[in-house]
Order: C-alpha cells, then sequence, then structure tokens
C-alpha cells in the first residue's frame, strides 16, 4: 500500500555511499526511520535532493508499506519540500533543535501522534515569533507538557496526593510517581519537586507566568529525566 504523509526531520545520518536514514515525525505514522536514496554525493556532499532535508522544513513524503514487514525502516519512494519552513536562527535554533531531540529520544516507532505533530508545528511557529528567552523557555515549557501527555505520562496539576484541589496559596512537593504533596515552610524530601499550587494551576492551563518559569524548568526536565535517562541532551550545550 502507497502511503503518503506529512513530515519533519528530527535527525539524520549518512547510510552507504550516497543515502541517509532520516528519522522523520510523521502525524499518522509517528516517528518513522527512512532510507533515501540519492541524497548525497560520493564527495559526501548534499545534493539538490539533500539540500531539501533540513530541519523545520515540512516535507511531504511517500513509501510503499510491506505487509507483514517487521522493519520500521521504510524506502521512500518520493518526497518534496512543502511551502511551509521555519528558518529559526540563533538561540529559537537551539530550541528547535532541543524539541526535536527529545521527540527523537522519547517517541515510539509508529504509533500515531495527530495532536503532538500539530503541537510541535505550532512551537516552531512561536519560536519564529519569540522576542526573548522568557518567550523561547515557555514555548518549551508548553511542548514538554504536551509530549508528556501524548506519551500516556499526564502531570496532575489539579488535585494533590490526597485527592484535594491544588490550592494556589499552598506549597507542593511533586512527585512523578504520586503527584502534589502539600507541605509547610521549606519542608523537603526524596525526588519532590519543589512547586507552589498557583504555578501548578497555570501550567495546567497553559497560562503563561513568567514568575513561574524557573519551577516549571525544574519540574518538566526532573519528569523527563527519568524517561530520558542518563545521556546528556546534546542540544543544550548549545546555549553554553
Amino acid at each position: 500500500m502507497d502511503v503518503s504523509q506529512p513530515a519533519y526531520i528530527l535527525h539524520s545520518r549518512p547510510y552507504r555511499e550516497t543515502s541517509v536514514i532520516a528519522t522523520l515525525l510523521t502525524p499518522e505514522h509517528g516517528k518513522l526511520n527512512a532510507v533515501i536514496k540519492g541524497a548525497r554525493s560520493k564527495g559526501k556532499r548534499s545534493t539538490s535532493k539533500g539540500a531539501v532535508l533540513q530541519p523545520f522544513q515540512k516535507l511531504l513524503v511517500e513509501w510503499r508499506e510491506k505487509p507483514n514487514s517487521t522493519s520500521d525502516l521504510v524506502s521512500l519512494r518520493g518526497f518534496e519540500a512543502d511551502t511551509l519552513r521555519f528558518p529559526l536562527e540563533a538561540e529559537s535554533s537551539f530550541c528547535g533543535l532541543y524539541l526535536n531531540e527529545i521527540l527523537y529520544r522519547l517517541l515510539y516507532n509508529g504509533v500515531a501522534v495527530d495532536s503532538l505533530f500539530e503541537q510541535y508545528e505550532q512551537a516552531l511557529f512561536s519560536l519564529l515569533r519569540s522576542q526573548n528567552r522568557s518567550e523561547q523557555a515557555w514555548v518549551l515549557r508548553q511542548f514538554e507538557f504536551q509530549l508528556l501527555e501524548a506519551m500516556g505520562l499526564n502531570l496532575n496539576c489539579e488535585t494533590d496526593v490526597n485527592h484535594q484541589p491544588i490550592q494556589s496559596g499552598v506549597n507542593y512537593l511533586f512527585y512523578p510517581e504520586m503527584g502534589a504533596y502539600p507541605v509547610n515552610g521549606e519542608e523537603t524530601g526524596g525526588n519532590g519537586v519543589p512547586i507552589s499550587g498557583e504555578c501548578l494551576l497555570l501550567l495546567s492551563n497553559l497560562e503563561f507566568c513568567e514568575n513561574c518559569l524557573p519551577s516549571w524548568k525544574r519540574l518538566l526536565r526532573h519528569v523527563l529525566s527519568l524517561y530520558l535517562g542518563s545521556k546528556p541532551i546534546l542540544s543544550r550545550q548549545l546555549f553554553r
């Protein structure tokens, strides 16, 4: 069966003499590994085909799905650039590469991600319009939250571990395995992340608050680290 999908490149690497293996993000087939022939010349430079294979460039790709195949690798029959492209620069580009990296490392192959595909596209658009680091950080925090939801790892930011509504004036320790635990004063414990009730409620509704950005970063980075493992995020080093 012939398949046609919009796609973005998350990662690519050389393959044989003139090909590349690209990891694509598609809405209906999720993360997908594809062989793209003729993307490099024998001198290892990009060909006219390869020049299209850039991050943040929307593609239209086609392949033939083989029945009963156990391989997660397909061979593209064709691809072309869509009119939509996000020419991210400087730190916005680093942010976009970070999104690509966590998608590449956290998504399972072949699982549909229709909503997340749209959210990724919206995140790129927001990064293109961002004017400062706070706006860039907010784009990343929203997408991290949405990615966790897409993975079935919803953060309960509305009720605490006692099934009581989160209160904006209360401080909490958020445990990824349990949820929000109300605390008094400077109480700390285990792998709980300190965060205010106000910041939890705003995150749940995806409402921007500059003062909450550091708390959201600590919380979401901690939760993601449980699934990313010990291998460092390479794109974070670009900010240094």
